[in-house]
């Protein structure tokens, strides 16, 4: 009885941990300037409603280290490979990283470390390598670094004009020309074979009829009788 409801317990639990195939997917965007001046930046895209700050780092691919404090959260001890050397108790006596989250087109100083301080699609935030508080990195807004947000679908099938109605065109007037007798005609490469396909058999002559001998006897006995008395009628009594 127990095991069943283990397992039932278990099933739903591993049923509400899977993120369906078509979840959204947020982007957040990072800055990092250095203490010479030059800014590289990064387009971290995630599944998840929201990040920390650490976790941002960590997917860029940039090389850190880090230190934690508490429940202050993690502090960047090393940066892009900036201080050469992780320093002593992470922040040493010179420069350090600083912390800032972009809010309303301007740079804020981070109340916490990078892995207690969260992220949301649309955010941004920046690091820099510098002496003294407040030494905030360059302006960077988040759609030159991640791009502008894509319109949804609805919104882009609002912006579709339909496609204009094509008129069927009216057939021409002018009939179509007649062919020629030329044309029509078989070429001088047709064969007797295809001429007789394309024309049928030749007609046959008709059978002589069985009366055909006697009309001929009779014709020249009447023209032999007819000599004859031609020839009594001129010799006379």
């Amino acid at each position: 009885m127990w095991l069943g409801a283990a397992a039932s317990a278990a099933l739903v639990a591993a049923l509400l941990s899977v993120r369906p195939a078509h979840a959204a997917i947020h982007h957040a965007a990072l800055v990092i300037q250095h203490a010479s001046g030059s800014v590289i930046t990064r387009c971290v895209a995630f599944a998840e409603d929201q990040i920390t700050g650490l976790q941002l780092v960590e997917r860029s691919g940039v090389q850190y280290d880090a230190q934690g404090f508490g429940s202050m959260g993690s502090a960047m001890c090393q940066l892009d490979r900036e201080p050469s050397t992780v320093p002593p108790g992470c922040f040493g006596s010179g420069p350090y990283w600083q912390y800032f989250h972009r809010r309303g087109g301007s740079w804020q100083t981070s109340a916490l470390g990078a892995s207690s301080s969260t992220l949301h699609d649309g955010d941004v935030d920046g690091w820099r390598y510098a002496v003294g508080a407040n030494q905030a990195p360059g302006i960077a807004a988040f759609a030159s670094i991640c791009g502008a947000p894509a319109p949804s679908t609805a919104a882009s099938a609002t912006h579709i004009a339909p496609a204009p109605n094509r008129a069927t065109p009216a057939p021409s007037a002018t009939p179509s020309p007649t062919p020629s007798v030329e044309a029509l005609a078989p070429s001088a490469s047709t064969t007797s074979a295809a001429v007789l396909t394309s024309t049928g058999p030749p007609t046959q002559p008709p059978k002589p009829s069985a009366m055909a001998p006697w009309i001929a006897f009779a014709s020249m006995a009447l023209l032999l009788l007819t000599l004859g008395a031609i020839n009594l009628r001129r010799r006379g009594p």
